[in-house]
């Protein structure tokens, strides 16, 4: 499992959906309360964020454990952002750790993370999901992860029309299908861009789910919102979000939550 965290709303420094809070993503990193599989989450992290009028990303990501380098949280306080998505990774077994791997991915306009995995992917799925992938989109694979594969599935649906929230849950679904009565996984889906952040809490092959919650109160946030896999600080009221629920996070801080 990982651990990520998303903000969206008034630009704030990098550093503060990272580093705030007396359970902050920083230390989720060495002491995680509610991964549902592993003790920590020291396979690499990486931030992207969204500043000014850009369209594109900037990111920082690195195979290390985010502690690895003291100068992280220093570097973080002089860029700012109005649309953060940071993750910790905790690699699905059997998966390579390596850089192609690093959470968020970036593409073109639209960064991605996933906490979850899907059940036995290289050995009976990566061939058929990667299938429907345009040849462009197919030509671009830098790994054999299956967070890459989702990504790259959902740009080919956004290209073709399709919305952020229901283009995840035909994804899923068709996961579901391939899954279902053999596997369980839980699954998060967070995809964003320069106007917000889009997540699904959803699962495949059962009913477990990742933790993930919901604030819109946060001190250090400026009036914008926070989504985080654990609570960062207790003296802040975290709302759970439910399962099967979807999350759009927007630039203006405005919040959408929809079953």
């Amino acid at each position: 499992m990982c651990r990520l965290v998303a903000y969206a709303g008034p630009s704030l420094p990098v550093r503060a959906p990272l580093f705030e809070g007396a359970h902050s993503l920083y230390r989720q990193s060495w002491e995680p309360r509610e991964l549902r599989s592993g003790s920590v989450n020291a396979d690499g992290w990486g931030a992207a964020w969204w500043t000014g009028s850009t369209r594109e990303p900037l990111r920082i990501a690195r195979a290390e454990p985010i502690w690895y380098d003291p100068e992280v949280e220093s570097l973080l306080s002089g860029v700012r952002g109005e649309v953060i998505q940071a993750t910790l990774r905790n690699a699905t077994p059997g998966l390579p750790v390596d850089r192609a791997g690093l959470l968020p991915l970036v593409r073109d306009d639209w960064t991605f993370s996933l906490n979850g995995w899907i059940p036995e992917f290289r050995a009976k799925h990566m061939r058929a999901l990667r299938a429907p992938l345009t040849d462009e989109r197919y030509a671009r694979l830098e790994g054999a992860s299956d967070a890459e594969t989702m990504f790259l599935r959902l740009l080919d649906a956004l290209d073709a029309g399709s919305a952020p929230v229901p283009a995840m849950r035909a994804l899923v679904a068709e996961i579901d299908g391939r899954v279902a009565g053999a596997a369980e996984s839980a699954l998060t889906l967070v995809l964003a861009s320069a106007d917000g952040v889009y997540t699904l809490h959803t699962s495949a092959g059962g009913s477990i789910h990742n933790s993930l919650y919901l604030a819109t109160r946060v001190p250090w946030a400026a009036g914008g919102s926070v989504l985080a896999s654990e609570p960062l600080d207790p003296a802040v009221e975290w709302t759970a979000v439910p399962p099967g629920s979807a999350v759009v996070q927007h630039r203006d801080g405005r919040v959408e939550l929809t079953r």
